[in-house]
């Protein structure tokens, strides 16, 4: 009897399946081949970033991950507790190693503390809306922290532990390359010349990534077979010859290296050639900022508000140094739809790439010739307008609200203007600093060539009467023409900010105008506004063919009409125009300048800038002339022949007519309902719910793992009789396992009980494996009182599990996650 029992007992344990390798060779070579596969992933990742603080990053986080990864294997931690350690191993070097600027002060690294905590959740929004690349700006590193940690742990776990299901390893490790392609830019990089071969960045990353996965699957198979055969031998007495395995691993490594060779010609061939002229598809071209917008006024708009007096004097803002820099951007407006210019395209709006605006990293790009460094101080304001100068490289904000304007500051890099949507909008004390490309000169206007051969904006929001002037003044084409009608038409404008002068003092800007007197105008810059400034141009030419351009003054308006006139003229002669809304530092023509640097509303400006076929922007300026006052036409001057005179004695006074009942009684103008100031709520309500989503993160698969086994253990107590019996079995096992013990598949139940009472014959679990065999194999099933008694063991059983454990084993047993693994059953039917 005991003979046969031995050999039931080596047949189970022939049957059991080979345990994980182990072995510091082992475990070194398989890091080394999972290590190859991260660092194409690094490199992947580089073009986001292009930041030496990346190299630390990466170095630092597969580090990490190499010691929670050992840690675990050497004390068999549970999948939860791996994840718990990886977390706390991203959070503890997150602020050191991920924002390493925040470390300036207390409050910097509280709130970069934040920034690594929450970026598991909303990291991925920073990636997305910023432009690249992002350097070290702010917690935008600790995405990519999370990503090799996290990717590092898990593949790392899996391979030194699994025994035969290795293989999602390789795939982990191939996350970051994953992460690196998705985060990238939507341009594709410019192609490696190697010689007459043109062979794209990313080509390259792709096959260096199927190269490195390549390897590490043909390592631990070559491993594999050589100890399955290794085991064959120590077993039969026959060894495989040297010269049989390296005949093996030879055709092996060629048919692998025959693959990549093909795949690596047919992609640098054929690839180039396929995603000619189409646009690289990653996350950043599908997703946006949400910006303010489409809320915001037009700034050419309210242009004429600046010149009242009571902000005409008004400080916007300060820039200094001013040397070097003679135009101040405050807004650029390209597109226009007959009714107003504004930032964004009407059809496309935010999501045009070429138009939209995008978050700011630290730095653009490399330094640039002509650069400038200017700082400025916020007084007044401009509303979420930015003031910038020249082509931005940097921008770093100054003061206690430095990290929340610098999260609000956006720029559209195709226009150069920049918003800050900050709550509140940048105001009197907020500073900043800015390194911008200034060109040395500007091209002369007439030196510039179209890049069209006709108009791009629809017919219908050009007015009839610009078109008409522009072809009598027979300026011909070309930058020639467009110098040579700016200049008329600005000589042939007379300015003027208001549509009727107010009783008493002359306004501000009318006095500073010094001897030019006062002619109304109409606001606004619709196609009907516009028509009716050439109309006036168009009658007057008419009445005086050969007069000066002093005789031929007509047009009566300010930069917002004439910007927008300028605009449709260039655009009319085949030219890409935008109008911008900013001021002036200096200006050789004796236009208003800001003085010592100083902005104020008087010194706002309107201008337009011409692109030529180069893609050059070229400014100029359309602010007309005061000197000469418009003459008034014959019929104005000339007396009354036949003056009417009032004799008062005969005056009779008219009294008004009854009031008709069918107007009924006018009632007293409702007041306009205030809304209630709801920011204070969105605000609790927006903090609130990143704090319940925090928590949820955290907490929610604690919960779900404990509701998963209460769920769990309330079906099995339920069904037939048999059914319960069977489930309070599992319920015991399961209960076992969660406590780190083990369940071969190959023991019966009376054989597991022992196991788990520690081999006692007698012990409650055994009694609980005859009930089971009962219930399964036996005529008569048990009672439903025994089975009463049968769930009383099963938690008896389990608070013995319990009890033989400290506090923290108990709640790892609750948490684990090894009784949730499908397995064989012992003793299942």
């Amino acid at each position: 009897m005991s003979a046969a029992i031995e050999q039931q007992s080596a047949r189970r344990t022939a049957r059991r399946p080979p345990q994980a390798p182990s072995g510091a060779g082992f475990l070194l070579g398989q890091a080394l081949v999972l290590d190859l596969v991260l660092a194409v992933g690094a490199v992947a990742t580089w073009p986001i970033y292009r930041s030496t603080a990346l190299i630390i990053v990466l170095t630092a986080g597969i580090a990490a991950g190499h010691l929670v990864a050992a840690l675990g294997t050497r004390w068999r931690w549970s999948a939860w507790w791996v994840a718990l350690a990886t977390l706390a191993v991203y959070v503890a070097i997150g602020v050191p190693v991920a924002a390493t600027g925040s470390l300036a002060s207390p409050d910097a690294a509280l709130r970069a503390l934040v920034d690594v905590a929450t970026a598991p959740v909303t990291g991925w929004k920073d990636l997305l809306t910023l432009e690249l690349p992002l350097g070290s700006y702010q917690a935008t590193l600790a995405p990519a922290l999370l990503v090799f940690v996290g990717c590092t742990v898990a593949a790392l776990s899996i391979t030194w532990r699994a025994r035969r299901w290795w293989m999602p390893a390789v795939l982990v490790a191939l996350l970051p390359t994953a992460f690196g392609v998705a985060f990238g830019a939507r341009a594709l990089s410019a192609p490696l010349r190697l010689g007459t071969l043109a062979v794209q960045p990313e080509t390259l990353v792709g096959v260096g990534a199927v190269l490195a996965a390549l390897v590490a699957v043909v390592w631990r198979s070559d491993h594999d077979r050589r100890r399955a055969l290794a085991t064959a031998a120590a077993a039969s007495g026959v060894a495989r010859g040297p010269r049989g395995r390296r005949r093996g691993l030879t055709a092996r490594v060629t048919t692998a290296t025959g693959m990549v060779i093909a795949a690596t010609a047919v992609a640098a061939l054929w690839g180039p050639w396929a995603l000619a002229d189409r646009p690289r598809e990653v996350a950043r071209s599908v997703v946006e900022p949400v910006l303010e917008l489409e809320r915001a006024p037009s700034p050419l708009a309210s242009y004429r508000a600046s010149f009242d007096d009571d902000r005409y004097d008004e400080a916007l803002f300060t820039v200094s140094p001013a040397q070097g820099v003679d135009r101040v951007r405050v807004a650029t407006l390209p597109f226009y739809d007959g009714r107003t210019v504004r930032a964004v395209a009407p059809d496309a709006g935010l999501t045009d790439p070429a138009t939209a605006f995008t978050r700011v990293p630290s730095r653009l790009d490399a330094d640039a010739p002509g650069e400038v460094a200017v700082s400025v101080r916020i007084q007044a304001g401009t509303g979420i307008w930015v003031p910038t100068v020249g082509d931005l490289r940097a921008v770093s904000f100054e003061g206690s609200r430095a990290a929340e304007l610098a999260d609000g500051f956006f720029l559209n890099a195709a226009t150069g203007a920049a918003i800050d949507i900050a709550d509140p909008a940048p105001a009197d004390g907020d500073a900043y600093r800015l390194v911008a490309s200034v060109p040395a000169e500007a091209e002369p206007v007439a030196s510039l060539t179209p890049s069209r051969s006709g108009p791009a904006l629809p017919a219908e929001v050009v007015p009839a009467s610009l078109t008409e002037w522009m072809d009598t003044q027979n300026a011909g084409t070309g930058g020639a023409a467009l110098d040579t009608l700016l200049d008329r038409l600005r000589s042939r404008g007379y300015l003027s900010h208001a549509l009727l002068l107010p009783g008493g003092d002359a306004p501000a800007w009318l006095r500073d105008l010094g001897e030019a007197g006062f002619q109304p105008s109409r606001a606004g810059h619709s196609t009907d506004r516009i028509g009716a400034l050439f109309t006036q141009l168009i009658e007057r030419e008419s009445s005086s063919p050969d007069g000066s351009d002093a005789d031929l003054v007509a047009a009566v308006g300010d930069d917002e009409q004439f910007a927008v006139a300028a605009m449709l003229i260039a655009d009319q002669l085949g030219f890409d125009a935008r109008v911008v809304v900013g001021t002036r530092l200096a200006s050789p023509e004796g236009l208003p300048v800001c003085e010592d640097g100083v902005c104020r509303g008087g010194d706002l400006a309107a201008w337009v800038e011409v692109a030529d076929a180069a893609g050059r922007w070229v400014p100029a300026d359309v602010t007309p002339q005061h000197e000469s006052f418009p003459s008034p036409d014959l019929e104005q001057r000339r007396d009354p022949e036949n003056p009417t005179q009032v004799r008062r004695d005969e005056a009779e006074p008219v009294l008004p007519a009854d009031a008709s009942p069918a107007d009924g009684e006018r009632s007293e103008p409702e007041s306009t309902p205030q809304e209630a100031d709801l920011t204070a709520l969105w605000t609790a309500l927006r903090i609130g719910g990143v704090s319940l989503l925090a928590l949820v993160v955290l907490v929610g698969p604690l919960v779900t793992i404990l509701t998963v086994k209460a769920l769990r253990r309330r079906g099995r107590r339920r069904g037939d009789v048999a059914a319960r019996f069977t489930g309070g079995w599992e319920e015991y096992v399961d209960t076992a396992v969660d406590h780190g013990y083990t369940a071969p598949a190959h023991l019966t139940r009376r054989e597991l009980a022992r196991l788990f009472a520690g081999g006692a014959e007698d012990a409650a679990g055994v009694r609980l494996a005859t009930w089971a065999d009962r219930s399964a194999f036996d005529v008569a099933p048990p009672s439903a009182a025994e089975n009463d008694e049968f769930w009383r063991i099963v938690a008896a059983e389990r608070a013995r599990f319990a009890a033989e454990k400290g506090w923290w084993a108990r709640l790892r047993a609750r948490l684990s996650l090894r009784s949730l693994v499908p397995r064989r059953r012992a003793g299942r039917r």
